[in-house]
């Protein structure tokens, strides 16, 4: 079976409460980008467009699915976009699993799906993409039949893999194989899936980088591949959702805001809890912010969160125990001028 990448395998708080009337329907804060993306995503990672470009760490590690990268920097070129001035969104989506037998390259890119949203001038983005690839075929999104792009036509053996895009009427646009961008022609969205809203609505939604994942989906293949102990391998089952945000400081050497959410059915969030409190036990071991505010917990009955200011090697050691290893974020670069 072949293992997601490992920026896509990560893990997941805020303030509000869910109102338990049926009458009450409050509007969730959810990023934009998981109100938008497919239900079929069972792993994601989002970060700055501009970060996400120019970070040679990242880049290492999205170079262990290289085709996905070649087909991601073929676009980023044609389209000229300044990593220095460019304030959108890059997402990347595992959606689904590869089934028992599943490999080669067209299984493999038929599970990775790229989005880029937010940007400041989307219009220029289409254009970029009708003026540098060529058309072929389309793609229905949201009721409509959307045109698809030509980025990649690639073949190895008996293994043909046609990389495309498509952009919809928001402006985004999704790269990705042919069976990954069918997967968005169901119309439904991330956050209908269950415990997906409640447990997105506590991670900031400005957070430059944010992750999700499903975890039953994902750990009943990894369990046996992550670390013995105080790792999402000790997540009880019937834990839906779980979401995590970074957001470094703009000052070098001085803590990240750190923010992670899990919602699921009572019993199994219940359980959670002392995986929270083993998890903060384990940080607070590593380098303590002097004078940084205690870790604080969040509990309602159907979701639970932390919010912690961590120092670079607090933040290394729990993306490690949430299963995202070897990545790591620095200061934020100052805005660009005006």
């Amino acid at each position: 079976m072949r293992r997601p990448a490992p920026i896509l395998i990560a893990a997941a708080a805020g303030l509000g409460s869910l109102c338990l009337l049926p009458s009450c329907k409050p509007r969730l804060r959810v990023p934009g980008w998981v109100q938008s993306a497919p239900e079929g995503s069972v792993a994601a990672f989002s970060g700055e467009a501009g970060w996400v470009i120019s970070h040679r760490e990242f880049q290492s590690l999205l170079a262990r699915e290289p085709m996905a990268e070649r087909a991601l920097d073929l676009f980023l070129q044609k389209a000229r976009i300044n990593p220095r001035t460019e304030t959108g969104r890059l997402t990347f989506h595992v959606i689904g699993l590869p089934q028992q037998g599943e490999s080669g390259l067209e299984k493999g890119l038929g599970h990775v799906l790229i989005q880029l949203d937010q940007f400041k001038d989307p219009k220029s983005l289409v254009a970029a993409l009708t003026e540098s690839f060529p058309q072929e075929g389309h793609l229905r999104l949201a009721g409509r039949d959307w045109p698809l792009y030509v980025i990649l036509d690639l073949e190895t053996g008996d293994v043909k893999a046609h990389i495309r895009a498509a952009s919809d009427e928001q402006g985004q646009i999704w790269i990705g194989e042919l069976s990954a961008l069918q997967r968005l022609a169901s119309g439904k969205n991330l956050a209908t899936r269950p415990g997906v809203a409640a447990a997105a609505e506590w991670i900031s939604p400005r957070a430059p980088f944010q992750g999700y994942l499903q975890p039953e989906a994902l750990l009943g293949s990894l369990r046996k591949e992550l670390p013995d102990s105080g790792t999402l391998r000790d997540l009880p089952k019937d834990v839906q959702a779980l979401f995590w945000s970074v957001t470094p400081s703009s000052v070098p050497d001085q803590p990240s805001r750190f923010e992670l959410s899990l919602a699921g059915n009572p019993a199994a969030i219940s359980q959670v809890t002392p995986w929270l409190q083993r998890l903060v036990a384990a940080i607070s071991a590593v380098q303590p912010v002097p004078g940084a505010p205690a870790p604080e917990l969040l509990q309602e009955k159907g979701r639970v969160g932390l919010r912690a200011s961590l120092t670079d090697a607090q933040l290394k050691l729990i993306l490690e125990k949430l299963g995202q290893p070897g990545l790591t974020f620095g200061p934020l670069p100052a805005p660009p001028k005006a």
